[in-house]
């Protein structure tokens, strides 16, 4: 018999002189997950992964510790911060029989899944800020022609010293010992938990980009209500419940195509997702081009913050006011009117008059003073090359933050200034833009952010 023990190993054995268990963190279809101390890495903590599938021969377990290893070799070129690090394979014996092990860094945290059975449901910017913090984590694996199979809440992990999402767990264990109990004849495990995985994974083991998108969408809905999925979904007519779902519309439009019965309806890939997001937050990058235009100013010069930029609207502007007077006097005209004798076709007239026509006008200056405050910098530095998407990205993540520890946003802006001026008394009353010489101060104001943030998380605990 080639089976692999199964025994639970004791707190305190030390595995090829080097890694002391500390104990047991998990259990599963194919071994158990153990907290080690590295013994030669200053005792820092690792996880060692158990692989014992459930094979008869000596053969069968030489094969399936093959196909292990080569998916643990895929596992070993990835690089992410938001990934744990692969850090070796163990090959060890226990009671004279062969073990293998996979060993990975130790991410310090909670699970989302512990996380809702303490606090109980997230709102819906938390969510919405995890899901925005692990899309590139699928898109650098998606790249990577890799599928995670497995996203739900308890293989997704709060760091605790940068409160960053992180995924855990790949399919690849299960996938090495399904490969050889199906060529052997044996049962195959499920790769994905049931209500987390779409119906093409669960019944016929087909995996693509959108079925990890439909998981991260299934772990979503479970997070902002706090029930499970067999709960929120009827599996006779395929279809989840949306009124136990409470979010904004935009939100669970997004939700209800990653969660798509047929996979040709869903989001193709990351970049789909995340641009359809993105409409919600469009505001977002004006506001934060605002603030930079504007940051870097005497605490006591406020009235400065006005600035050329809306002289050329002045024109609109009067013709919009212009708009209203009339519009007002149209309406005190129809307040005087004998209703009797106002024919079908006047009607007309006097709706154009008091709502449609002042609506256009208003939405027009609205739509031009948006876009002229942001086209401005780039009008007059047309070398600048702006501000890219990775800093968008950390402007929508401070922005989400801040609406999830559900702070005053004027108040919060206003202290990182503070923080900000201490560091820069000299550059009092200097505009901050988005050009390229102060991308340095930006990043320095990002900075302060994210540590006034992290401060905060740490005192509501």
């Amino acid at each position: 018999m080639a089976r692999s023990s199964t025994y639970a190993l004791r707190d305190g054995v030390i595995l090829n002189n080097r890694y002391r268990i500390v104990k047991q963190i998990a259990r599963g279809g194919f071994g158990r997950a153990y907290l080690a101390e590295d013994t030669q890495r200053y005792r820092e903590l690792c996880v060692l992964k158990e692989f014992a599938p459930q094979v008869e021969t000596n053969n069968e377990s030489r094969q399936a510790e093959d196909l292990f290893e080569r998916e643990a070799g895929i596992l070993y070129k990835l690089n992410h911060q938001q990934i744990p690090r692969f850090e070796a394979l163990l090959r060890t014996r226990i009671d004279g029989r062969r073990s293998l092990f996979l060993v990975q860094e130790y991410i310090q945290g909670e699970s989302y899944w512990q996380l809702l059975q303490r606090r109980g449901k997230l709102s819906e910017a938390e969510v919405t800020e995890m899901i925005w913090d692990i899309l590139p984590v699928l898109d650098y694996i998606h790249n990577a022609e890799l599928i995670h199979r497995d996203i739900s809440p308890d293989n997704l992990i709060l760091r605790d010293r940068d409160h960053k999402p992180v995924l855990i767990d790949f399919g690849c264990v299960k996938l090495a010992a399904n490969a050889v109990s199906r060529s052997a004849g044996y049962s195959v495990t499920l790769i994905g938990k049931k209500g987390y995985c779409p119906d093409e994974q669960i019944r016929r083991g087909i995996t693509m980009p959108s079925s990890d998108l439909y998981s991260l969408a299934a772990t979503s809905v479970v997070l902002l209500t706090g029930k499970q999925p067999d709960r929120l979904y009827d599996s006779y007519q395929g279809k989840w419940d949306w009124n136990q779902i409470d979010v904004s519309p935009h939100f669970k439009r997004v939700l209800k195509k990653m969660l798509a019965e047929r996979p040709c309806d869903r989001f193709k890939s990351v970049d789909q997702v995340r641009q359809t997001l993105s409409l919600e937050d469009k505001s977002v990058f004006t506001n934060f081009i605002s603030r930079f235009r504007t940051l870097i100013v005497a605490p006591g010069d406020r009235h400065r913050f006005e600035t050329n930029d809306y002289d050329s609207t002045s024109a609109l502007s009067r013709a919009a006011s212009s708009m209203t007077q009339i519009s007002r006097r149209i309406t005190r005209k129809f307040i005087d009117t004998n209703f009797n004798r106002v024919k079908p076709w006047q009607w007309g007239i006097f709706a154009s008059a008091i709502v449609i026509i002042p609506g256009i006008f208003s939405f027009a200056l609205i739509n031009y003073r948006i876009t002229q405050t942001v086209a401005h910098d780039f009008q007059n530095h047309p070398n600048s090359p702006g501000i890219n998407q990775d800093e968008l990205d950390l402007q929508r993540q401070v922005h989400q933050k801040v609406k999830s520890l559900k702070l005053n946003t004027s108040n919060f802006y206003k202290q990182v200034d503070s923080v900000f001026h201490e560091q820069y008394p000299e550059l009092a009353g200097k505009q901050l833009t988005q050009r390229k010489d102060h991308q340095e101060y930006r990043e320095v104001w990002y900075r302060i952010a994210r540590s006034l943030l992290t401060k905060q998380v740490t005192n509501n605990r």
